[in-house]
């Protein structure tokens, strides 16, 4: 399906192989590799040239401006002597060849329109109309991740991971992007992960609610991220419930914890 008629310059604008399974959802057989789903769609704030791809989800503009791609995350290139994560390279390739004869891009801004490391948030697209970012999820070079206030496209980009996911293309054929125990974490799976467990117990505190998964892991969701989203999905109600978690995962004495901001973030098994 063709959407370039669809976008709008804006006026004034400068061990669980089988639990992965059992998580995809049918939507994504409704959506063909390439197609482009109509709340894709975008009100294109400019147009650049590419400078280079630094990443799978980071790009350089001429003009100086590093942008980093809303809703999706790629493994990461090898730094610090460390070596790339499973699919890293093949990620950034990807983006390279599919950019490579595209003139300029049609940027559209986030709501919050910079990270704390000073990038640019946007959705991108090609010039016949195409979502970068569902391309990079619907051919498996990327995971879908939910990050407010930024939620354009949730559903549309969860439905493109998920046709990759049920297809087994390009990083989910890799058990190291399957989701993690959460009993059975270990020191090395800091990062981006995705962290699978039954909720025993949630807790608040002042400034945070804390979902328990086992003894060593939590689930964390600022009080104020509650209130604005979590009304249709009150926290309660995920006690003894299978959950599956897509964030950054850290660990601090002794304990992991993971910052959920958003339901999207969150595979609830409704078994």
């Amino acid at each position: 399906m063709r959407v370039a008629g669809l976008l709008k310059r804006a006026p004034g604008s400068g061990a669980l192989f089988l639990f992965a399974l059992s998580a995809l959802s049918i939507f994504a057989l409704q959506w063909p590799m390439g197609a482009v789903a109509a709340d894709c769609a975008a009100v294109v704030n400019d147009h650049f040239k590419v400078k280079y791809v630094h990443d799978g989800d980071t790009i350089h503009l001429v003009g100086g401006q590093k942008v980093r791609l809303i809703g999706i995350n790629t493994p990461e290139l090898g730094r610090d002597r460390k070596p790339a994560e499973p699919y890293g390279i093949e990620a950034r390739d990807a983006l390279r060849r599919l950019l490579k004869t595209e003139p300029r891009i049609g940027v559209q801004y986030g709501q919050e329109r910079h990270d704390r490391h000073g990038r640019v948030l946007a959705h991108l697209y090609l010039s016949d109309g195409r979502n970068i970012q569902q391309w990079l999820l619907e051919n498996g070079y990327a995971i879908a991740i939910v990050v407010a206030p930024n939620l354009k496209n949730v559903d549309c980009y969860r439905q493109a991971e998920q046709h990759a996911r049920n297809n087994r293309l390009g990083l989910w054929r890799q058990v190291a992007h399957f989701a993690r125990d959460a009993v059975a974490l270990q020191r090395g799976d800091e990062g981006f992960r995705l962290v699978s467990g039954r909720v025993t117990g949630v807790r608040q505190t002042n400034k945070w609610s804390w979902i328990a998964l086992g003894s060593k892991m939590s689930l964390r969701v600022a009080r104020d991220d509650e209130q604005r989203y979590f009304a249709e999905m009150p926290l309660a109600s995920l006690k003894q419930k299978q959950v599956t978690a897509r964030g950054w995962l850290t660990r601090r004495k002794g304990r992991w914890s993971m910052r959920i901001m958003h339901p999207g973030a969150l595979d609830i098994d409704r078994d």
